[in-house]
Order: C-alpha cells, then structure tokens, then sequence
C-alpha cells in the first residue's frame, strides 16, 4: 500500500507542474473567485488599505494621547466660561471629540461621502465642504491626503457668546496632499512629500441642546458614519488653515 505522505508529495508535484505549464492559469475561469474576480477583490482590498490605516492610526491617536495626557489648552486659556454653563465639560474629552472631528472631515472630502460628516457641521460648514466635493466631482478629481494624521490639538480659545460655548481648537497636522485626475489616475497637483501644518478650528454648542440620541445613534452605528466618542453636540463652525511659521532671519 502507497505511502500516504508520497500520495500528498506526488499530487503537490502534480499541481506544480500544471501550474508551470500554464494549465491551471488557463483554468482560472472555471474556479471560484479565480482569475478576474481575485483581481477585483484585490483592488478593493487596496482602496480599503488606506482606510483602514486611518482607523488603526486614530486608535493610537486615542491611546497616545490618553496616557500621555499634554496640556489640552495653551496658556493662559480659562475654561471658567465654558464650565459654567457646561459643568460636565472635559477639555481632555472635548480634544478627543476635536481629533476625530478633523478625521471625519477631512475623510468625507477625500472620499467624496459627506454622509461621514454628518451632525460635526453647523449648516453653513455642511454647505461649504458639499460644494468643495461637488467641485471635484464637476472636475473629475479627488482630493487625496494621504498618511493624514494629528500631531496635536490646543484650544486656544474659549468663550460664550449669544449663550453657545465657543471654543478654537489648533490642529497640528502631518501628511500628503495631492489631486488625482479621475480619468487617468495622474497626480495633476502635489506630491508624495510628507508636509506639516496647521489649521485653526472653531466649535460650538447649544448648552441647553439634548444631543443624547445623536451620540447614542453615532456611537452604536458601525461603518464610516459612527463615532468612537460621544460629541454632546459640539459642531464645527469655521475652519481656517494658518500660515506657515516664517523662519528666523
């Protein structure tokens, strides 16, 4: 009786040679997922990398700044107005909401999917990045930013106004920007280079607005549309990118 371990090194034998011969190549369309369809969930797989990237990077993002816990507003920045008509307030938890704020944001304009930014803008924001991604759809672009990450996040100011908490946050941010033509794949503006800057970011919020089954209904929602954290109604209402530091002379 045949040898079972010479059985299974035999039929490997076999299947190398009829790879080799190009056999099996020519018989891909007759297996499952073979052929075509592996390259297909190939390419889907790779849209989703950078994705998915962003996810995992947000995380660390979340655990760094947790224990490592650096000032949540610059100097001289008093949070007694905020706290006094918003006892519950935590600057440490209000900078988490800032972080993924920005994520969601900025992700919803690279991808064209203004669903993902959903309740983090006042109306007019929501109107401006609706037509910032209508603009590249009318010119066949994406607006790319890729390896984005936030390096810091500073209130730099704090006050109320008309009865809303306004408070304005600096981002201290990393990566690539670019354009990619729809049509042909090129890169028509950037580049590749790693550049950093950073943008001034301004939230309110109604004290007096229950935001609880808005949490409730991000939080518990899987997919690019849920929150990791509960942002108790703090909407963006200004996005403005500073200019570069100027070097010494």
């Amino acid at each position: 009786m045949p040898d079972a371990v010479d059985d299974q090194e035999s039929e490997a034998d076999r299947l190398t040679r009829l790879s080799q011969s190009g056999v099996v190549r020519d018989a891909d369309h007759l297996v499952p997922f073979g052929g075509s369809m592996v390259r297909k969930m190939d390419q889907i797989a790779q849209d989703l990398g950078e994705e998915d990237r962003r996810n995992q990077q947000m995380m660390v993002d979340l655990g760094t700044e947790f224990y490592e816990q650096p000032p949540a507003e610059a100097v001289g920045v008093d949070l007694a107005p905020i706290r006094a008509v918003d006892p519950q307030f935590d600057d440490f938890a209000f900078r988490t909401i800032a972080r993924e704020t920005f994520n969601k944001v900025r992700e919803a304009r690279s991808t064209e999917r203004t669903a993902e930014a959903d309740a983090l803008l006042s109306p007019a924001m929501e109107a401006e990045v609706s037509q910032e991604v209508s603009g590249d759809v009318a010119a066949h672009r994406h607006h790319l930013l890729p390896g984005l990450e936030v390096d810091g996040a500073t209130i730099v100011a704090a006050a109320v106004t008309g009865g809303r908490e306004v408070l304005d946050v600096r981002l201290d941010v990393a990566g690539e920007e670019m354009e990619r033509d729809d049509t042909t794949g090129a890169i028509v503006a950037g580049d590749a280079t790693v550049r950093r800057w950073s943008e001034r970011w301004r939230f309110e919020r109604d004290p007096s607005m229950d935001s609880s089954q808005t949490d409730l209904e991000h939080t518990y929602k899987f997919g690019d549309e849920g929150w990791l954290v509960a942002h108790r109604g703090w909407v963006v209402t200004q996005i403005e990118r500073l200019p570069a530091p100027t070097a010494p002379a």
